[in-house]
């Protein structure tokens, strides 16, 4: 007996759930027939009363029939709850041009039915390079910047403003680092004078790393012919907020004590406010309920970020330098990310013109 009640439950809810099934698919049966015959105004009576218990797919025919059916019986404002419902139900039901009746085409075509707006997020990694304005050397040396490679990622928003442009805003974390290197070549005073002279080499090795928050803002323009990969290319501005910098910097001196290793917060040596121009490049995939995005962006630094009243204090007066400075420049980028956007939804009436 023990063995025998669950496998009665079991039975009794695999058939409950049969009939329902069946139920629900000879209710749409008996509406289309019912529709397929003329007898519209019985089809509000088959169909309304038992829509709660339909699966998704099964309230998507539904509604169809019933705004095909308010449209031929004459009452457009049924017709357009029906329709608004079926949209609801349906964010990405398309109609059928070859096979529609032409008066549900031109109903659908009055609702909105793209996304209002679209949320997701970007990972990826950038390269930085400091795009130099003039060197300020206090020694004799030479110095030169190097390319950096960090991770950044953040959030974004899209907006269309008609269907081949939309409004992007971001808010995103960038770690941006680069590497420099400053070489000052010396003839050493306490050689023998009697012999050659001896040039000792003075090198200090640097790698700078930021934490900037950025708000780029910018119009993407997207290709409307048919392609599954959805290319856009944009245009922008963004505003950024460094938050922090350090350099972690050593100097070699030529067959003598080098200086080890060592970190210092140089925030203050930078302008926090940056702006700068970018111009992108992408592909949005279609994905259920959005799109998976890929993007190659390229970002040009208008403000100098080197903050030239502490120019020459670099690192305290206690850090050998060999006097050492650095340069006014600006900083450029350039990023390849990854990401997901998910579109929301909000179908109705459009105003008539």
């Amino acid at each position: 007996m023990k063995r025998l009640l669950p496998a009665l439950v079991f039975l009794f809810l695999s058939a409950t759930s049969f009939a329902q099934l069946t139920s629900g698919a000879q209710t749409l049966r008996l509406a289309r027939a019912t529709y397929e015959q003329g007898r519209l105004h019985e089809i509000p009576s088959i169909l309304e009363g038992f829509l709660p218990k339909f699966n998704r797919q099964e309230k998507v025919e539904a509604y169809k029939l019933l705004t095909l059916t308010y449209i031929y019986l004459e009452e457009p404002e049924k017709a357009d709850n029906a329709m608004l419902s079926l949209l609801q139900t349906d964010h990405y039901f398309e109609v059928n041009l070859k096979d529609d009746p032409a008066e549900f085409i031109a109903l659908y075509r009055t609702f909105r039915t793209e996304p209002i707006y679209r949320i997701g997020a970007k990972v990826g990694a950038n390269a930085t390079q400091p795009n130099v304005k003039s060197y300020l050397p206090s020694n004799d040396g030479e110095s030169k910047y190097k390319m950096g490679i960090a991770f950044q990622s953040g959030f974004v928003g899209e907006f269309p403003i008609r269907k081949d442009l939309i409004l992007s805003a971001e808010f995103n974390l960038q770690l941006k680092s680069f590497n420099y290197e400053n070489v000052v070549s010396k003839q050493d005073l306490s050689a023998d004078p009697s012999g050659p002279p001896v040039i000792l080499d003075y090198t200090t090795t640097g790698k700078e790393k930021q934490t900037w928050f950025s708000i780029p803002i910018s119009i993407q323009y997207a290709f409307l012919k048919k392609n599954k990969l959805n290319p856009y290319i944009g245009l922008g501005l963004s505003v950024d907020y460094l938050g922090k910098a350090t350099n972690t910097f050593s100097r070699t001196k030529t067959d003598r004590t080098s200086y080890p290793e060592q970190s210092e917060e140089i925030t203050f040596q930078r302008n926090q406010f940056n702006v700068s121009a970018l111009a992108s490049a992408g592909i949005k995939l279609k994905v259920p309920n959005g799109f998976a995005v890929a993007e190659v962006r390229y970002i040009y630094g208008l403000t100098t970020i080197t903050n030239s009243e502490n120019l020459y204090d670099l690192y305290g007066k206690s850090i050998p330098t060999d006097g050492y400075v650095d340069a006014l420049f600006s900083i450029n980028s350039a990023s390849i990310t990854v990401g997901y956007v998910y579109n929301v939804f909000n179908p109705k009436k459009r105003a008539r013109k």
